[in-house]
């Protein structure tokens, strides 16, 4: 409103100004032809200049004054009344019509009113003194004259205020035209950012043990910003900046970003994968300035060793450079799968050493003097959206799911959006409830090679494939399912207690779920149903534990890349560290099954296990020697429970102890989520048990906590037996 004020007040200014310097000219001309005296011009000077002087100085010292448009009419009339009450003739009222016409742009009936009044008052005036001299008589035959200069005054005024008010409707109308279009246009930016905010958050429950992260980005980024002398608009931006920072998530597997342990190099590519993808997602958004550079840039380091581009330094955008510090500094004092939040003074040492490679050293050092104020600390670590900010994305998520055609009332993470059965946190919470009531049976039924499917006939075919086990699988009665991973689904069968009706339960819903897929046009003959399971009254009830019993039978029935079953049989059970020998069987039983087969691995044998034949082979084709298999599996403590988060640090420090022995670290690998392989050879039998000895007292002695041990398999593979007779002979099993 003031900008539109001191727009007209300029309009007004500068047509006041020109009419005086008109005025001001004629009749400095009359007074050169000697039509005016010079008595008369000086004063007529004063009184047309001096005002829009006066005016000008005003309108510079403040040009959204309300109170101009009086100055211009009081000063205007001064000039009008000295003209009117110092000339013999009457044509001098039509003075008024141009100042009349700038204050139409007020669009101000009573100012309007107020003049037409004050001026024909100072008319009558001129006319009664006129009159007195003997301007006016019937001799001069001017009396019409009078007459028709007030009528022309009452003329101009009446419509003139006509006017003003007609101009006064158009301009509050349109005035209120476009307070409505910027609702509107707040409605809009509000329900975009709301948006913004449930996509957010929509990303977080893709991977369940980051829920919050993208919230406390953004207002670490925010107050970031804020502490570098950004706007407050630019603040503002920056925040959702950062809550879009991880977009690009959406095009990343669920299997990869809730993978409990160390992601493997092709799944580390993809997931580096997300800032490109995020970054195209947004590219060409307008709506605020550099919307996809925090998402396509926060992993550059200053150094130049960063994804995706490798920018360095000030190439890297500084929204880049400010989400990334804050992202980081989430990641550490957040926990994760694979460990417990670090200590504030880890994190700012850890940054600290990190400026000038990873980070701006600018910016790392306001941020590092942020930390030491406690300026982040109201920002609680693993803390999502407070109740408002939830409301918000709930509103936005209806919204938003009225778009995509999501029907539900709100964002419900305990369930697969794509098939509506269990998701991996609603399955987990559910079974585990009931796992401490009734025994039952669990097992892992997956479709081989989706990828192929995907491949062939696109991501949406695969997705019908799926969304069509899930329906069969959930059309079966007593049948709790959870979708498991990209291509698997989890499920429990209460009360199940017996082996052969469990397996002949799982022979039936494998022979069905394998029958449809072949109904199907995306299946070819590399799309089968294997299935791998478990039951509790066996295993006991611990959740994380039969999930991870009923993963080793799924990958041992892979492994003959053919539709089955198989159940899970606890055996050879040995004294001391109670260690198991199947699993160490399984693994010499599937590489001689290649081996004596093809010679070589079969495509769809994971890869894992690709990785174990081809070591293995190219040391038997060497024949460099024998080999010693050395398989450590972490497990509950007998008598304890365990979590996710605990099995996957006693990996972390397993692994690190793998890491710092010299003879292994080039030959060992993470088998399954619980296990490490290491392949040893010619080390001989008391070689191969110093080195488990060694491993296992390392592991003990860095591993301070008595809820996980450490078991340990042992199998010895003569070189000569192995080239001459296949796997036949050789094989034996220590714990």
């Amino acid at each position: 409103m003031d900008k539109k004020i001191g727009r007209i007040n300029r309009n007004m200014v500068i047509g006041w100004i020109a009419m005086a310097i008109v005025l001001a000219s004629t009749y400095i001309v009359e007074l050169i032809k000697g039509a005016r005296t010079i008595e008369y011009i000086v004063p007529f000077l004063v009184v047309t200049v001096v005002p829009p002087a006066v005016g000008l100085v005003c309108f510079l010292l403040n040009k959204n004054s309300t109170k101009l448009r009086y100055l211009a009419v009081v000063g205007y009339f001064i000039m009008y009344a000295y003209v009117l009450l110092n000339t013999n003739t009457i044509m001098t009222y039509g003075y008024i019509i141009p100042m009349l016409s700038l204050m139409v742009l007020y669009h101000s009936p009573k100012l309007v009113l107020a003049m037409g009044f004050i001026s024909l008052g100072i008319n009558i005036a001129a006319d009664v003194r006129l009159f007195k001299i003997g301007y006016f008589s019937e001799a001069n035959n001017n009396i019409k004259d009078m007459e028709i200069q007030l009528g022309m005054i009452l003329f101009c005024y009446v419509f003139a205020f006509m006017a003003t008010c007609i101009y006064k409707r158009i301009v509050v109308e349109n005035a209120k035209h476009i307070e409505d279009i910027a609702e509107k246009q707040k409605q809009l930016e509000r329900v975009t950012l709301q948006t913004i905010t449930t996509i957010a958050n929509i990303i977080d429950a893709k991977d369940e043990y980051t829920k919050g992260h993208s919230y406390r980005v953004a207002e670490y980024s925010s107050m970031l910003a804020e502490e570098l002398g950004y706007s407050k608009e630019r603040v503002s931006d920056i925040r959702f900046i950062g809550l879009l920072h991880d977009i690009g998530k959406i095009g990343i597997p669920d299997s990869i970003l809730n993978k409990p342990g160390k992601l493997n190099d092709s799944e580390y590519a993809l997931m580096r994968k997300h800032a490109e993808i995020g970054g195209n997602i947004l590219e060409g958004n307008n709506m605020i300035e550099g919307l996809d550079e925090g998402a396509r840039y926060h992993h550059e380091r200053y150094d130049g060793h960063g994804y995706p581009q490798g920018l360095a330094g000030e190439q890297i955008p500084e929204i880049a450079r400010i989400i990334g510090i804050a992202d980081a500094y989430d990641a550490m004092t957040s926990n994760r799968v694979y460990r417990k939040r670090l200590t504030n003074e880890t994190v700012m040492e850890e940054i600290r050493r990190c400026a000038g490679t990873q980070f701006d050293p600018k910016i790392t050092e306001i941020f590092i003097k942020m930390m030491k104020d406690g300026r982040l600390e109201h920002i609680v670590p693993d803390q999502a959206p407070d109740d408002e900010e939830k409301s918000r994305a709930e509103l936005a998520t209806e919204l938003l799911s009225g778009v995509i055609g999501y029907h539900s009332e709100k964002y419900d993470t305990k369930h697969d959006y794509l098939t509506g059965v269990l998701s991996k946190l609603g399955g987990e919470e559910s079974i585990s409830k009931m796992l401490m009531a009734i025994d039952g049976g669990l097992f892992i039924a997956d479709v081989t090679n989706l990828q192929g499917i995907n491949a062939r006939h696109g991501i949406v075919a695969g997705d019908h494939v799926i969304k069509t086990v899930a329906d069969a699988l959930s059309e079966t009665p007593d049948l709790i399912v959870v979708r498991y991973d990209g291509s698997g689904f989890l499920c429990f069968r209460p009360a199940e207690n017996k082996r052969d009706e469990f397996e002949d339960f799982m022979s039936r819903l494998c022979d069905k779920l394998t029958e449809i897929l072949k109904g199907m046009n995306e299946c070819e003959n590399d799309n089968y149903i294997c299935i791998g399971g478990v039951l509790s009254r066996e295993m006991g009830s611990n959740y994380h534990e039969l999930v991870a019993e009923a993963d080793k039978a799924l990958f041992y029935i892979k492994q003959l890349k053919q539709s089955g079953v198989y159940l899970f049989n606890k055996t050879e059970k040995f004294v001391g560290n109670e260690t198991y020998g199947l699993d160490m069987e399984l693994l010499i039983n599937m590489i001689r099954s290649n081996a004596e087969a093809t010679g070589s691995p079969v495509e769809g044998d994971s890869e894992e296990f690709l990785r174990v034949y081809k070591m293995v082979r190219g040391i038997y084709e060497d024949n460099s020697g024998d080999v010693w298999l050395l398989l450590l599996t972490v497990m509950p403590a007998i008598g304890k429970t365990s979590s996710v988060s605990d099995r996957d640090e006693a990996m972390s420090f397993l692994e690190t102890v793998i890491l710092n022995t010299p003879e292994i670290s080039c030959s060992a690998f993470r088998f399954t989520s619980v296990q490490f392989l290491v392949i040893l050879t010619d080390v001989g039998e008391a070689g191969a048990l110093a080195v488990k000895e060694r491993l296992m007292s390392s592991f003990y002695k860095s591993y301070n906590r008595n809820n996980m041990s450490l078991s340990s398999e042992v199998a010895h593979l003569p070189a000569y037996d192995v080239v001459h007779h296949g796997f036949e002979s050789g094989l034996s099993i220590k714990g």
